[in-house]
């Protein structure tokens, strides 16, 4: 038998939440057991409660995890560009790009949503969805005050709208409609909800999207 590298306590504890992310992906939060965290981890169950006392821990610090990663992705796209709308185009290429790289963490994504009668977990998604309109309604407010994005729009209904463009990706991986829905589409999606907010047009519905116009 393989004798395991002995790690430091915290690279211990992030190797236990990203095999447990494998095992929740493959399952869901219900079936899973702290056994089959720890079996895929190569530890005893001892050691897994070593670092959480039980699997909701586990469970809730993952999703604390993503959303906090998400969010810190975000805001270094709104740092790096000046203008608001290029900041939105910048964050839906990389939410895009990390969803593509990450499978498995969209799955527990979506496996938390069925478990909204748990009212800790519930009230997790809730404050993360609440933080994910908060970032776009923070950008759109800048676009406003720059002049590129149209002082009169429902800022609220707006942020909701961004926000659900990333659901829209999310449901598109999952059920395997990438073919249809791929970066392209979103692309298209975007230039036509831009085209809506700001005073200039950018593209028009049923040409071809900004990313493949930049190709030719």
């Amino acid at each position: 038998m393989e004798k395991r590298t002995r790690l430091p306590a915290p690279d211990r504890k992030k190797e236990i939440l990203k095999c447990a992310v494998r095992v929740f992906a493959r399952s869901n939060y219900r079936s899973a057991r702290v056994a089959d965290i720890a079996r895929e981890a190569g530890v005893s169950e001892a050691a897994v409660y070593k670092y959480f006392p039980k699997k909701e821990a586990i469970f809730l610090e993952i999703l604390d995890y993503m959303s906090r990663r998400i969010l810190t992705l975000w805001e270094e796209e709104f740092a790096r560009e000046e203008d608001a709308i290029e900041a939105l185009k910048a964050v839906g290429a990389s939410y895009y790009e990390r969803m593509m790289r990450h499978p498995d963490e969209l799955k527990v994504q979506f496996q938390a949503i069925s478990e909204i009668d748990h009212e800790i977990i519930a009230n997790r998604l809730h404050r993360d969805h609440e933080s994910y309109v908060a970032f776009f309604t923070k950008v759109i407010e800048k676009g406003i005050r720059q002049g590129t994005i149209r002082s009169d729009v429902d800022v609220k209904a707006l942020a909701w709208i961004f926000h659900g463009l990333g659901v829209l990706m999310n449901m598109a991986k999952i059920l395997n409609f990438e073919n249809e829905v791929n970066e392209r589409m979103i692309s298209r999606i975007g230039d036509v909800v831009y085209d809506m907010i700001t005073n200039k047009k950018s593209v028009e519905i049923g040409s071809q999207p900004t990313m493949e116009r930049r190709e030719n």
